[in-house]
């Protein structure tokens, strides 16, 4: 069995299924007045409710800024701490 490229696999077959049919994007103004990206959260068809979302979204742009409204921000540190690591002893 030869060697392989992941270039040469990924031409030889045609799954798309990671490709995402649209993009949620995240700015936060800059000190210079503009936008900057702060992220961007990709939306496939093949999940329910991202499709469902997408075919919202496509249906009227102006549902961007109701679902601004609803948005839910939250942080979370990846820092782990030690009152919930694992007890091994």
């Amino acid at each position: 069995m030869a060697f392989q490229s992941s270039a040469a696999v990924a031409t030889s077959t045609s799954n798309d299924s990671w490709k995402a049919q649209g993009f949620i994007n995240l700015y936060l103004p800059s000190k210079d007045g503009k936008k900057r990206k702060l992220g961007a959260i990709a939306l496939k068809e093949s999940k329910t409710n991202e499709k469902a979302l997408l075919d919202w979204l496509n249906e009227n742009p102006e549902h961007v800024a109701k679902l601004a409204s609803k948005l839910i921000v939250e942080y979370q540190s990846a820092v782990v701490q030690e009152a919930h690591a694992f007890a091994l002893d």
